[in-house]
């Protein structure tokens, strides 16, 4: 079976490498969309973190085998963009097609499993992965009850499924960013009106990690736990990050 990959891109430097660099070798094209402006429901006078350039030069940092390819859209609306992803998969000759958020990394053997499981299962278009998420260094992590879709399965057309969380998460590390960025990206987020107040001064900011850290949901959703970083690729040691205490 074909399976190909979608990223897409509006800013997201620090981790977009690592993120293809954990499924490349288990698809057989990786499809990388670039926006220039916010796709999540708010905009904003400030420009972006990243350049174009900047980010080109992230996507393409590792493609031993020639399988990446740049695309541009103009679509404001986050859930019409994902939809065109898909249709680019398809259009170049994808049966399964695999979601690859910017700042997330697949562990090995966890996509190896998710993968054939949904293959071999072959019930469902949309199938769902939980993650860990990553607090402001490499040495903290949150787990929630969220379960995105990650691999959709074009041989069908409307059903879910649920890929076994034993296989593993997928590692998120949206918030494992400099304060910069992810001040950029509250300002443009789809869920910035439900933010909690003072969020930033007071669940952002402390160190060691607060708890019940979550931006907008405030029932103990996510609560920071030691995590051990060796269990990360190898390739991420190379990581800039990698090596910090807290981000900031």
């Amino acid at each position: 079976m074909r399976v190909h990959s979608y990223t897409i891109c509006h800013y997201g430097v620090s981790y977009l490498p690592y993120a293809l660099r954990s499924v490349y070798d288990q698809v057989d094209q990786l499809h990388v969309v670039y926006t220039s402006h916010p796709s999540h429901g708010h905009r904003t006078d400030q420009p972006p973190p990243e350049t174009r350039e900047e980010i080109i030069k992230a996507a393409f940092a590792y493609d031993p085998q020639g399988k990446i390819r740049w695309y541009e859209t103009d679509i404001w609306q986050e859930g019409p963009q994902r939809d065109r992803a898909v249709q680019i998969c398809q259009e170049a000759g994808a049966e399964m097609v695999l979601v690859v958020d910017c700042d997330e990394v697949w562990p090995y053997e966890t996509l190896r499993q998710d993968l054939a499981f949904a293959q071999i299962q072959n019930k469902a278009r949309n199938w769902l992965v939980n993650m860990l998420h990553f607090w402001r260094s490499f040495n903290w992590a949150c787990s929630d009850n969220n379960w995105p879709v990650r691999i959709i399965d074009l041989r069908h057309k409307d059903s879910v499924g649920y890929l076994p969380q034993e296989f593993g998460r997928v590692w998120h590390f949206g918030y494992a960013v400099r304060d910069k960025i992810q001040k950029y990206k509250w300002q443009i987020h789809g869920h910035k009106d439900e933010g909690r107040p003072d969020w930033f001064e007071e669940k952002w900011d402390p160190w060691p990690p607060a708890m019940d850290c979550h931006p907008t949901n405030d029932n103990n959703w996510w609560m920071p736990e030691p995590f051990d970083k060796a269990l990360l690729p190898e390739f991420m040691r190379e990581h800039p990050f990698h090596n910090l205490e807290r981000i900031e």
